[in-house]
């Protein structure tokens, strides 16, 4: 089907033709192409202004034209991502074999010099901790000292649940790796702590001497990258391989930390030319250490002459996105630059003028919808390719909320991997989880249990786990057991064979995935390795195929298909690594460290490469660009975030101790608000065409600051009812008009639709125009034979609302914790009061309960623990009550005694808790409650279940009663007690005959009803009236058809 309007989409991006033929530079570019041999230079300018395209000029040039070995040149990169992109670039725009990548990051270097320095010394090569393995370490050494009552004293605020916190380690590896990069030892780092007052460095200092005892007792050498670095700058100062390197370029030299400028430093001394690019206006990981200023201050930093240029064209901006960028920057301290800024735009406005867009939506689903039509509108009718575009949050913890969003909306989304920690990724954490069962790494707990079975390794729904619960408890309790549900699963799943004798679906998924387990664990047992256990379980669960499928698609469905599949390359990616590095420790280490480690790997690990939006956080835009650029979230108090920085182990603070110099509390709310704005400078200056800045406004929730920035540049999308440009939104728009107005364009439309089979275009498809499935009553009250069975405990219910007794009979939901409960307590109470030994005491009822307290479910222990002192005080009023009725002398006649009583067309079948003799001889009806709700006397009068059961005893069909007279019936709450006791007593007199025929027509017309094909619902019920629940409720909706 075409749908006029529309443009088709033109290749995205790039060939790589473009790439690998000279590009044409302006006169301050070509002028860093002319810099001498042995000649250093600072290349500074704004963002756009063709910093990497001159780097990678200027690296071709010195290989093609002067003829420079492909050895002797090199480029840096801030991140193994942007070192990825600009090795790919210089290798096309070269063209020449190279003995390897031409772009690397700096820690990539360092780990080559200092490999090589151990081989030629005959030493095992240095290990890398990541990040995640050195929070490991120093959550695991925390953890010890607490249960020992040792390690450092550290000062008051630092308790223990402080050091137990994730931002709390995360501080001790940046104070560590500032100690690192300044060259300071334990000890000086206690003296500097005594000197500046810092009783937090004091004890980091004899932590830090610790983790470092720790790490050398390793086998092997193991560091960190501060470190490693710090190694590499000793290695290039005695001399090493790379002494034939004649130039190094670095690209975003703004993002360095002073490790990394050292290690340039240390290359300048040795004769290498460093020529580095950069602007410290969009330094986005200043909070970790980036040096802002080394690009201003890079003679002083490498201690040799530099060559300074300053690019004046920004080329990727139009003069809209420039006065933008310019209007954030300018804020921002120059970090000893700052001319950069006066660059001016190199590309013409657009001629719709709608460069710079502002969106303020009344919620945050409000504010996505908005922004998916925005980039449905350059995708649809611009031909903006997808991968085209990026959508920028301030925090990783916003990614991926704002990623589903947007692909509900039917806008195609991609995330970072290695933007969060593996654990964290759905497939991946239950790939490892079902290995680390085969390991014994993870305990299979019920919860486990339930987490796998609901999985994709699982494959089974709530009502399918419902049923296979149902099924094993059955089985259970017909061989006189008594074990609970969950405790069954766990066996179950440990014994393959278990689930031989339940003929169901789910049983043999879930027999299939205790297969998997148990070949699994013979694999382990014979030795084998992380990879082969995650492959083992991987190919058997048939999930490759399936996902592969899915990411084919288009919408939510396939885009979280592409993220299961990322993640599961990423998990077998380092499960790679891990047996390459560590051949000899067990596969249960892997799973152990993955499942603990809360700090995201760096990982190269393909990924899909579909087109799709990107959503990511300002640092994963770091070397890129993009047509249209969405910066979302923007509040008050998110960004900017003008919370400070190392407010615990005040890492910042560390170099300036070290020269002697201080700095004051204004000093450094400056300091973050400069680095809040480099970060929104950063996002902001990655698009060429088009900038959408998003918020939320409401009472609650407010605009950031920067959004103000935008002022008169910004174009206002205030339009709600602009079409929302998908076939779903198309489809709904014109079932509306065709509703509301019968317009016959409309029909004609959703006939074109229909007809190319776009989901919900077709009438016969939508909700309130079909006809009902069935008309036929639920009983036919034309046999004369037909009965209708009528619950006392549900005749109350049907008369109040017959849609919730409906909805009750047809698909009951699954009993609550409180009902649960409540048939404990009524068990234990019928069970004590039928014991020989007449132990009626509190503590003999509460045994019985705790010896099914197993049997409930709870979601957590504390939970647990507040309905057990809930439940203590329900079995204090079952004893209580027992004992008084005893001293009373009453008798019991019977307890759980079931009845079925014949009323016109109606069978009433119920159960009677107890059935008692009074003193005086009459027989009452006692009815258990353990809920909290008392009705009163006039409600009780008319009780209707106590009322049928009075109707039975009358006709005589409860056969404990005998021919005793009747003393009517009662309700007895144990929750609640009265008048001292702790139960409590509501009674209904016994009827006479006027009420035997009142009752007897009120069954006889329930009946009626219940066997009837409608049912009505009630709309002006309370929201605390149990038949006003959500269940009921969604019944009462009116049919919705546009």
């Amino acid at each position: 089907m075409t749908i006029r309007g529309f443009r088709p989409r033109p290749s995205a991006g790039q060939t790589a033709g473009d790439l690998a033929s000279p590009t044409e530079l302006d006169d301050t570019q070509a002028a860093v192409l002319s810099l001498p041999d042995g000649a250093s230079g600072s290349v500074i300018g704004a963002p756009g202004t063709g910093k990497t395209t001159t780097l990678v000029e200027a690296l071709a040039e010195r290989v093609l034209e002067r003829g420079y070995a492909t050895v002797e040149v090199l480029a840096l990169s801030a991140s193994r991502s942007a070192a990825t992109r600009l090795r790919d670039r210089i290798a096309l725009r070269i063209g020449v074999p190279t003995n390897g990548p031409l772009a690397r990051t700096a820690t990539s270097l360092a780990f080559q010099l200092s490999g090589e320095r151990a081989r030629a010394n005959a030493q095992e090569p240095p290990r890398l901790l990541t990040g995640g393995e050195q929070d490991q370490i120093i959550a695991e050494l925390i953890a010890g000292h607490l249960e020992d009552g040792t390690g450092p004293a550290w000062p008051e605020p630092l308790v223990a649940d402080v050091r137990l916190l994730r931002g709390f380690r995360t501080e001790l590896r940046e104070l560590m790796a500032r100690c690192v990069e300044l060259g300071i030892t334990p000890s000086r780092l206690s003296e500097l702590g005594a000197i500046a007052g810092h009783d937090e460095w004091r004890a980091a200092a004899r932590f830090i001497a610790e983790y470092q005892r720790v790490v050398d007792s390793y086998r092997g050498t193991f560091v960190d990258s501060a470190e490693l670095i710090a190694e590499a700058v000793s290695v290039v100062r005695a001399g090493s391989s790379l002494d034939r390197l004649r130039a190094i370029f670095v690209d975003d030299l703004q993002e360095a930390t002073l490790a990394t400028v050292s290690l340039l430093r240390a290359f300048a001394a040795r004769g290498v030319a460093i020529v580095a690019f950069g602007d410290p206006d969009v330094a986005s990981t200043t909070f970790r250490g980036a040096e802002a200023t080394a690009i201003g201050q890079l003679e002083a930093r490498l201690g040799v002459p530099v060559d300074r240029f300053v690019l004046g064209t920004a080329h990727r901006q139009t003069p809209a996105l420039r006065d933008l960028t310019t209007r954030v920057t300018e804020r921002i301290g120059t970090a000893a630059a700052g001319v950069q800024r006066l660059a001016a735009a190199g590309r013409d406005a657009r001629a719709s003028g709608q460069e710079v867009v502002r969106i303020e939506a009344s919620s945050a689903p409000a504010e996505a919808a908005r922004l998916a039509r925005r980039l449905r509108e350059q995708h649809l009718l611009n031909g903006v390719p997808w991968n085209r575009m990026a959508v920028v949050v301030r925090s990783g913890a916003h990614v991926p909320g704002l990623a589903r969003s947007l692909a509900v909306a039917e806008v195609p989304t991609k995330t970072s991997v290695a933007g969060r920690a593996l654990r964290d990724d759905f497939a991946a954490r239950q790939l490892i989880t079902v290995v680390g069962v085969e390991l014994g790494a993870v305990e299979l707990t019920p919860s486990v249990v339930s987490d796998l079975l609901l999985g994709p390794f699982g494959g089974l729904d709530g009502i399918s786990l419902r049923r296979l619960r149902l099924a094993l408890r059955q089985e259970e309790l017909a061989g006189e057991g008594n074990r609970s549900a969950d405790d069954l699963l766990v066996e179950a799943l440990g014994a393959p064979g278990r689930f031989a004798t339940i003929d169901s679906a789910p049983a043999r998924r879930a027999s299939r995935l205790a297969e998997t387990i148990a070949g699994g664990s013979q694999k382990a047992e014979g030795g084998a390795t992380i990879e082969e256990l995650l492959w083992h379980a991987w190919e058997r669960s048939g999930l490759a195929k399936r996902w592969l499928e899915q990411s084919e698609r288009s919408g939510i469905v396939a885009d979280e298909a592409n993220r299961h599949l990322d993640g599961v390359v990423a998990l077998f990616t380092a499960a790679r690594r891990f047996v390459e590095r560590y051949p000899e420790r067990p596969a249960s280490d892997f799973v152990v460290e993955l499942l603990g480690a809360e700090v995201p790997e760096d990982t190269l690990a393909a990924q899909t490469a579909g087109e799709a939006v990107l959503v990511c956080t300002p640092s994963a835009t770091i070397g890129a660009e993009f047509d249209i650029v969405a910066v979302a979230g923007l509040q008050e108090s998110v960004w900017p975030n003008l919370r400070l920085r190392g407010s615990l182990l005040h890492p910042q603070k560390l170099a300036d101790a070290n020269a002697g110099t201080t700095s004051d509390t204004v000093d450094e709310r400056a300091q973050v608000l400069g680095d809040e704005l480099r970060m929104f400078a950063l996002a902001v200056s990655r698009a060429r065409t088009q900038v959408i800045l998003t918020a939320t406004a409401n009472d609650d929730e407010q605009p950031s600051p920067f959004l103000r920035l935008a002022a008169d540049l910004a174009f206002d999308d205030t339009d709600d009812s602009v079409h929302p440009l998908s076939l779903r939104g198309m489809v709904g728009r014109l079932r509306r008009r065709l509703v509301t107005t019968g317009a016959p364009d409309a029909a004609d439309a959703l006939a074109r639709l229909s007809i190319a089979e776009v989901e919900g275009a077709d009438p016969g498809d939508w909700y309130g125009l079909i006809a009902p499935s069935t008309e036929e009553p639920l009983v036919d009250l034309d046999d004369p034979d037909a009965v209708v069975r009528v619950s006392p405990s549900r005749l109350e219910t049907f008369e109040k609302s017959p849609l919730a007794w409906f909805v009750d009979a047809m698909a009951s939901s699954p009993s609550g914790l409180a009902a649960g409960i409540g048939t404990v307590v009524h068990a234990v109470m019928e069970q004590v009061s039928t014991e020989p030994d007449g132990d009626l005491s509190v503590e003999r009822v509460w045994r019985g309960v705790e010896e099914r307290w197993n049997e409930l479910q709870f979601e957590s222990p504390w939970l647990e623990e507040k309905e057990r002192r809930r439940t203590r005080k329900l079995a204090e009023g079952v004893s209580e009550y027992l004992r008084d009725f005893e001293r009373a002398g009453g008798a019991l006649l019977g307890s759980e005694g079931a009845f079925e009583l014949t009323v016109g067309r109606a069978m009433i079948r119920g159960t009677i808790d107890r059935v008692e003799r009074t003193p005086e001889g009459t027989i009452v009806i006692v009815d258990l409650k353990t809920g909290n709700t008392v009705p009163t006397a006039a409600q009780v009068a008319g009780h209707a279940q106590l009322g049928a059961y009075q109707l039975a005893m009358e006709h005589g069909a409860v056969d404990a009663a005998g021919d005793a007279p009747s003393g009517g019936a009662k309700l007895l709450y144990v929750s609640k007690g009265v008048r001292g006791k702790g139960y409590r007593e509501v009674a209904q007199e016994r009827v006479d005959s006027e009420a035997l025929d009142r009752l007897t027509a009120r069954v006889e017309e329930a009946a009626a009803g219940m066997a009837g094909s409608t049912f009505a619902g009630v709309v002006d019920l309370g929201d605390r009236d149990p038949h006003a629940k959500y269940e009921y409720r969604i019944h009462l909706v009116p049919a919705v058809s546009a």
